[in-house]
């Protein structure tokens, strides 16, 4: 079946159910699609009438009035539907439904009458009409014998031409279109998501990237040489974070080379009270994932962890796999961190990550945290494998 185009306007038979406290009046027209509707269902009901009035009638002309009433009672619809209903979409919700059932009683009541005066003057069908009754006496009516056997084959067969066409049109004005649109919800609701995406990430770059200069402006008047190997450790982070600004997965190996980056910064100001460990085993290093989710971790490890403490401390990155998921842990055995209310509410860096691992993956990836005086933090993530093209 063809596909079908879509108009943007309301359908006006959408005022009948519609608040009355809105403000949106339908469009006066509900285009082609209502129309095939309207005239495709009249065209199914006046074939099964027709039908079954030939079959038991033998009566040409009474057959074909059945069609024709019905096909009038659809135009009629159709002119309610596309100029009549849409105007009471402004009356309040009662108002509005009582005008519309009370225009529609009208209307059929007066084209029923008509009809029925139709029937008898045009097509003969009847003795009489409603201005000038039958007058004569009782009438006996026969059926044939042969229309007797051939009923069941004529309510076998006679629905199904109608009931096809009604079918056919249904789908292709109705449920098609409810498919479409839902597939249209779906793709709505991977760009909104692929938005707050994209937004978590603006936010999180320059988070990132004022941190690191922080640290390096310590040095600056400390150290200059270690300050000036900083800086180009930044011009790599950077360079990292620009050129990934288009893009939304990454390998782990190039999460892990600017981590480095990011840690060989701190490890300038920290000096050897900041012991670095890296864990990654060589099969996951291709594992993509979303970008600048591992740098989150290490700089909360060395702002809320050994930083805490004078001695300094370790911090330890994992990954491995484990099952279907690659997971990620960083470890850093400083003061630990109050779990009694929400850690991913302190600041920017782990709100953001876990906002960004919810909203692709589902809640099943949040963050898993644990934490105590005695042996630090750790902070655990998980995402779906998926290999590097």
């Amino acid at each position: 079946m063809g596909s079908i185009e879509h108009e943007s306007d309301t359908h006006p038979a959408t005022a009948f159910f519609a608040d009355g406290d809105a403000g949106v009046r339908p469009a006066p027209s509900a285009g082609i699609r209502g129309s095939l509707v309207v005239l495709g269902s009249g065209l199914g009901i006046g074939l099964l009438l027709s039908g079954t009035s030939y079959g038991f009638l033998g009566s040409v002309p009474a057959a074909l009035y059945w069609l024709f009433a019905t096909m009038i009672y659809s135009c009629c619809t159709l002119v309610l539907w596309r100029y009549v209903l849409p105007r009471f979409a402004e009356y309040s919700p009662l108002a509005r439904a009582l005008a519309q059932w009370g225009t529609a009683l009208a209307s059929f009541a007066v084209l029923s009458l008509v009809t029925v005066e139709m029937g008898y003057s045009v097509f003969g069908i009847g003795h009489g009409s409603i201005l000038t009754p039958y007058a004569g006496g009782d009438i006996d009516m026969t059926i044939a014998a042969e229309a007797l056997r051939r009923g069941p084959w004529l309510f076998a067969l006679m629905p199904i031409l109608p009931t096809a066409i009604l079918c056919i049109v249904g789908f292709n004005q109705s449920w098609w279109r409810i498919f479409e649109l839902e597939g249209r919800q779906e793709e709505l609701r991977e760009l909104a998501i692929s938005a707050q995406l994209a937004a978590l990430r603006a936010q999180l770059n320059p988070h990132f990237l004022f941190n690191s200069l922080n640290s390096i402006a310590e040095l600056v008047r400390t150290d200059p040489d270690r300050a000036e190997e900083c800086i180009e450790r930044l011009a790599e982070i950077l360079r990292y974070v620009l050129q990934r600004t288009q893009i939304d997965m990454v390998p782990l190996s190039d999460e892990v080379r600017v981590v480095q980056a990011y840690l060989e910064i701190e490890q300038a100001r920290f000096g050897d009270s900041l012991v670095v460990e890296t864990k990654v085993d060589e099969g996951v290093r291709s594992v993509m994932l979303p970008g600048l989710i591992l740098q989150p971790l290490v700089e909360n490890a060395v702002k809320h962890g050994v930083s805490g403490k004078v001695e300094g401390g370790r911090i330890t990155i994992e990954a491995v796999m484990e099952g279907a998921d690659l997971r990620i842990a960083v470890r850093d055995t400083g003061v630990g961190m109050d779990l009694s209310d929400s850690v991913f509410d302190r600041g920017v860096g782990l709100r953001n990550l876990r906002e960004r691992l919810i909203r692709r993956y589902g809640p099943g990836y949040e963050p898993v945290i644990e934490s105590d005086g005695a042996t630090g933090t750790s902070i655990t993530v998980r995402v779906p494998m998926v290999a590097a093209a």
